[in-house]
């Protein structure tokens, strides 16, 4: 078995998407030969870890996993990104896998010439890079390998979006229409957690202490609580039972899609969404720029595939796990040079 380390382990976020990205990367990794004898979790800093940084020095391989973290120059991506040259310098192979790229420095893409391979999640972080000649192969998120299994459908789901304000416009939305909730994240009832939960919903903290604003908060917040899901399958066997998913959060997205369960997104703090929902070849209408927007024809509409959608995504979802497989198989034979 090759021996590799993984930085930017993401389970530490409590949150279904990321479990299961890992999950993948455990499976296919050891499938293919590589022993992962070390991991770093996300919001720790690597440099600082001794275990770490000898774990890199002695292994014949690290991996990033990238996710969301590697965009608009946010100190965690540049921290990642700085492994690739530790790792050289100790002979050790380096990938960025299952990433997003958006908006970064000169420097940051620098960064990436230290990286033996670069894959990204969906195309328009591949053409970001492309444009300053940085060769990336495009794979969608590893959270797709998993299959749920089918189910008959009905109803509609909804799941929040990692921007608060915009969260909490569509759960108002989905409150009206009586859609079901499908929180990923997975809350403790810890005052920090819960402080921190009630005041994402608006980016003044003191509008909390507003009535009408608190009561939606705290009903938000509640219900996320109480309805999550400790169980992934238990989750996304209730997203491959659903007629429709609305979501905000890109890892429903991706489920939605590996069930094959038809979705209406809202965009996010990336162009992940956007560019994830063009690459599977689903409609652009898709995308909702604002939650008012969601009434009962959009509903029944979106509820359904049209055109070539459901082909389009059969093909994406065959070609994107095999991509995976690949990947790994190419990351094990680039351990051994």
């Amino acid at each position: 078995m090759r021996k590799a380390v993984l930085l930017n382990d993401t389970r530490v976020d409590r949150h279904h998407g990321c479990t299961t990205v890992i999950e993948t990367i455990d499976n296919l990794a050891r499938r293919s030969g590589i022993e992962i004898i070390a991991k770093s979790p996300a919001h720790s800093d690597w440099r600082a870890d001794d275990a770490i940084t000898s774990a890199i020095a002695r292994a014949d391989l690290v991996l990033v996993n990238g996710e969301g973290t590697i965009h608009h120059d946010r100190p965690a991506g540049i921290k990642l990104l700085e492994v690739g040259k530790f790792a050289h310098d100790n002979g050790t192979k380096a990938a960025l896998i299952n990433s997003t790229w958006q908006a970064n420095s000169d420097a940051s893409l620098q960064a990436l010439n230290n990286f033996d391979i670069v894959s990204v999640r969906e195309s328009a972080s591949q053409a970001e890079l492309a444009k300053h000649g940085i060769e990336a192969r495009r794979i969608p998120d590893l959270a797709l390998y998993h299959t749920p299994p089918s189910a008959e459908r009905e109803g509609t789901g909804y799941c929040d979006s990692v921007q608060g304000p915009k969260a909490l416009a569509l759960y108002q939305r989905m409150w009206s229409l009586g859609a079901e909730p499908l929180p990923l994240v997975q809350l403790d009832m810890k005052p920090l957690t819960i402080a921190r939960w009630l005041t994402r919903y608006d980016p003044s903290k003191s509008a909390i202490f507003k009535p009408a604003h608190a009561m939606k908060a705290m009903r938000a917040t509640l219900q996320d609580y109480r309805t999550q899901e400790p169980h992934r399958n238990v989750t996304t066997s209730k997203v491959a039972a659903k007629e429709l998913v609305v979501t905000g959060r890109f890892h429903m997205l991706i489920f939605c899609l590996g069930a094959r369960t038809p979705v209406l997104a809202l965009s996010s703090n990336t162009h992940k969404i956007e560019a994830t929902l063009a690459d599977a070849g689903l409609e652009p209408w898709r995308i909702v720029s604002n939650p008012a927007h969601i009434g009962e024809a959009l509903i029944e509409r979106a509820s359904q595939w049209h055109g070539d959608e459901a082909a389009n995504l059969d093909r994406f979802l065959k070609q994107g796990r095999s991509a995976m497989e690949t990947l790994f198989e190419d990351l094990a034979e680039l351990s051994k040079q």
